[in-house]
């Protein structure tokens, strides 16, 4: 245990003089029990001792930390890094908050990281922070990557399923051909997307899923995604205040065009945020990804699994909620099975693409629900400047019917948008 704000160090001289009167008040206590043994009444005695002397000795190294009568100058030991930063931003007199500020995060980042000892920090972010502290960093660090033989070996991969879609970028030949260098193609999927090392030992990826799923199978897709995105352009640099609610209604109301699905990308690229198609491959039950790369640039990709206007809709904003919400040191990656059970940050991200889609005040006061028609899901969409896709797809989702209003979902409409087009 260590002090690590005022708050707790408030807390702690509190607990202290809590443990010194019950000190006292157990020795005249104990001069009375005549009918306890002795070696119990120590035992208990030394009990309160001992943490009374634990407390102590946390807020006297709180005290000389913030006296400068600690210096942390250079670690020569990764392991003990998390500590020493916590200590370094007590040395230099610094609150969390005005070490959230000073790093342009939330407080509450930093008291997470602290609370856990920097345990989901990436080595990125406490060589950020050790460099605000001024503490120097000095240490070798290997890593260790799994043997080459499991890594590239092509029964781990849909190896057919990926020669026959083209993914080996210049190999020309038969899939014979292409068996006999598995190795080398392999290889170098991964380093056009710069991630030569084994990739799910770098990655700081969340995978929702109800089963289990080939994790080579989901590294090369990831691969893939990342070295088309490497090649698209986008019209500006991204920046994390242009998702508000004025720039998700004007992407919700592109899905009463015909082809909205396409002009949504192009949306997504005019607002520097990368959109990448590609199927998912066997064994990874992908419906899309939210990602970041190269100065932590956002990508949306999506498998179109389902090619439905309400399923496409909702993926798509529930990816976004993830970029909104998610996506950051501790996490860079995460790969969505909408199909899976959900909790955690999936309800977020499940909850966050309802509500931009269609409000929640506006869904729990709409008689659409306990009487849907066709006409008057059709009718409200009008009124709403939205596709009717979007309420035939929640009320099916709603009533955990998914053989109503089959005529409303755009069925077969999202493919054909993206056929033609390049670079997706």
């Amino acid at each position: 245990m260590m002090i690590t704000n005022d708050r707790q160090y408030k807390i702690s001289k509190s607990q202290i003089e809590n443990f010194q009167t019950a000190l006292d008040a157990f020795s005249v206590a104990s001069e009375n029990a005549e009918n306890t043994h002795p070696k119990i009444l120590e035992a208990y005695k030394s009990a309160i001792e001992s943490q009374l002397n634990d407390l102590l000795e946390e807020v006297r190294e709180y005290e000389d930390l913030k006296a400068g009568r600690v210096v942390m100058a250079e670690i020569h030991d990764l392991s003990g890094l998390p500590l020493a930063l916590i200590k370094s931003r007590i040395a230099n007199g610094l609150t969390q908050a005005e070490l959230a500020e000073k790093l342009g995060v939330k407080m509450q980042q930093i008291q997470k990281y602290e609370a856990e000892r920097y345990s989901s920090a990436s080595l990125k972010t406490l060589l950020k922070i050790a460099s605000a502290l001024g503490v120097k960093v000095s240490a070798d660090v290997q890593l260790t990557d799994m043997p080459q033989r499991e890594k590239f070996d092509i029964k781990n991969y849909p190896f057919k399923q990926m020669y026959q879609r083209n993914w080996f970028s210049g190999f020309v030949g038969s899939l014979n051909d292409a068996t006999i260098h598995a190795q080398t193609l392999l290889e170098n999927l991964y380093k056009s997307a710069d991630m030569e090392f084994t990739p799910h030992a770098l990655t700081k990826k969340s995978v929702r899923t109800d089963g289990k799923f080939n994790d080579f199978a989901l590294d090369a897709w990831y691969a893939r995604v990342i070295s088309k995105a490497k090649t698209q352009k986008v019209s500006r640099k991204y920046a994390s205040d242009i998702i508000n609610e004025d720039w998700l209604s004007k992407l919700r109301e592109l899905s009463k065009e015909a082809n909205g699905p396409l002009l949504a990308a192009e949306y997504l690229r005019e607002s520097g945020i990368r959109f990448i198609i590609e199927q998912s491959l066997e064994g990874t039950y992908l419906d899309g990804a939210a990602m970041t790369f190269e100065n932590d640039s956002p990508i949306i990709a999506m498998t179109l699994r389902y090619d439905r206007l309400d399923n496409f809709w909702f993926v798509l904003f529930h990816e976004i909620a993830h970029i909104y919400l998610h996506l950051n040191d501790t996490v860079n990656v995460i790969f969505d099975d909408l199909d899976a059970n959900v909790d955690g940050i999936e309800k977020e991200a499940d909850d966050y693409a309802l509500n931009a889609l269609i409000s929640n005040d506006l869904w729990k006061k709409s008689l659409i629900r306990f009487n849907p028609t066709e006409k008057g899901i059709i009718n409200l969409a009008n009124s709403l400047n939205i596709n009717p896709a979007l309420i035939a797809g929640r009320l099916r989702k709603e009533r955990n019917s998914f053989f109503i209003f089959n005529e409303l979902i755009g069925q077969g409409k999202v493919r054909k948008c993206f056929i033609n087009a390049i670079n997706y």
